[in-house]
């Protein structure tokens, strides 16, 4: 294309060049030794100045039909490509690797071979990354005594060094299991409260001690398989 209009402005140049050199002087401004007299500036400048409308007039016109020349010919190409992309079905695909990821799965959890295990759990309000052995601080008031094993039902997450589970939103209760011992219940130490109002002469302190539990995690394991369900759930180890 850049080729194409070089050439174009090279024609137009040209033509430029002969049409000023076709500008005719009247006799009378020719001396007899064949000088020429003093030409009138402006009858020339308004000579020119027309030539070089023209010239200019030319080449916009010409740029104008080399662009919509271009634009056609690229909405043509753009016209000739293909509009629509099949796709394959990854369905099968897909269920393959799904198929395979498990059995995995399964064969580290039958040998015993997945490593040290954790979980996220919820708890009292809050969620906890968890794993064997771990001490975590409870705050409010439980009516769970020193010695007591609890298990955590609500259990967000559970991963080990090769794969993770995650629930939506909870892993199934009869897959994983985390259990805790309470080893500790006491009140955290004194905060001050300070409460001041500017220019109302008033001021109060007050001291307060919260209520909290330290559990000792004692196992964070997995129970069954992954695409192992019992025929009844949700009811063993419940109380109704």
């Amino acid at each position: 294309m850049t080729v194409y209009i070089d050439t174009i402005n090279m024609a137009l140049m040209r033509s430029l060049l002969s049409k000023l050199s076709l500008i005719q002087i009247s006799p009378k401004y020719l001396r007899p030794n064949g000088i020429v007299n003093s030409i009138p500036s402006s009858r020339y400048i308004l000579q020119v100045e027309t030539t070089e409308k023209c010239a200019i007039r030319t080449l916009r016109s010409a740029a104008f039909n080399n662009y919509e020349g271009v634009k056609l010919n690229a909405a043509q190409q753009t016209s000739a490509e293909p509009q629509q992309e099949v796709l394959e079905n990854q369905h099968d695909l897909e269920l393959a690797v799904t198929k395979e990821t498990i059995t995995k799965v399964n064969n580290q959890i039958e040998e015993n071979s997945h490593g040290r295990l954790f979980a996220v759990i919820h708890f009292a309000g809050k969620q906890r990354r968890v794993t064997d052995g771990d001490l975590i601080m409870v705050e409010g008031t439980h009516p769970t005594n020193v010695g007591d094993v609890i298990r955590a039902e609500k259990v967000l997450l559970l991963g080990s060094r090769d794969f993770t589970l995650l629930g939506r939103p909870l892993l199934r209760p009869d897959l994983v299991r985390v259990e805790a011992t309470v080893v500790e219940k006491s009140l955290t130490h004194t905060k001050t409260i300070f409460r001041n109002r500017r220019r109302k002469n008033y001021m109060r302190i007050n001291f307060c001690r919260n209520h909290f539990s330290i559990l000792r995690i004692n196992c964070v394991r997995l129970e069954g398989l992954v695409d192992q369900r019992p025929e009844v759930e949700g009811v063993e180890g419940r109380i109704f």
